[in-house]
């Protein structure tokens, strides 16, 4: 992977974001290569999520979101001295604010988690993924589910 001089991830706070940030902090650190952390953000699905008291503030929603942003996503990138940014853009999906990312930001990759999920949502919208695939103007890098034990 010579030449790889910025690293694009995405975060969504998902256990396969885990797995893509650990994934790439390893993979940055060996390259000495920069990361830009990037999460698609929607109030409405955080709400959505559960986990809030009915009526959160957006403002408050948000804020927890950048700051799980800024602090626990980004550790492995932290522990491992990777030179790094991290981004939160609102109301946009998140295949097209990540290709949008990499083209503005000349990225030599991106790095994505995989989910797993399937049925109907997954059959009628695609996933953000199969998305990236089409849509990523550098090559695209899943990390898959931890095989089941």
């Amino acid at each position: 992977m010579s030449g790889v001089q910025r690293i694009v991830v995405g975060a969504d706070g998902s256990e396969g974001a885990r797995r893509a940030l650990a994934f790439t902090a390893g993979l940055a650190a060996g390259l000495g290569a920069e990361v830009l952390v990037v999460r698609a953000y929607s109030p409405l699905d955080e709400l959505l999520a559960g986990g809030h008291p009915t009526g959160a503030d957006p403002a408050a929603l948000r804020a927890e979101a950048e700051a799980d942003l800024a602090g626990p996503a980004c550790a492995p990138l932290v522990d491992a001295g990777v030179v790094h940014r991290a981004r939160l853009i609102e109301d946009e999906p998140p295949h097209e604010v990540l290709a949008r990312v990499c083209t503005q930001e000349a990225a030599d990759l991106l790095v994505v988690g995989s989910h797993g999920r399937t049925g109907w949502r997954e059959r009628v919208l695609g996933s953000v993924t199969t998305k990236l695939l089409a849509m990523a103007p550098c090559p695209v890098t899943v990390v898959p589910q931890e095989p089941p034990t």
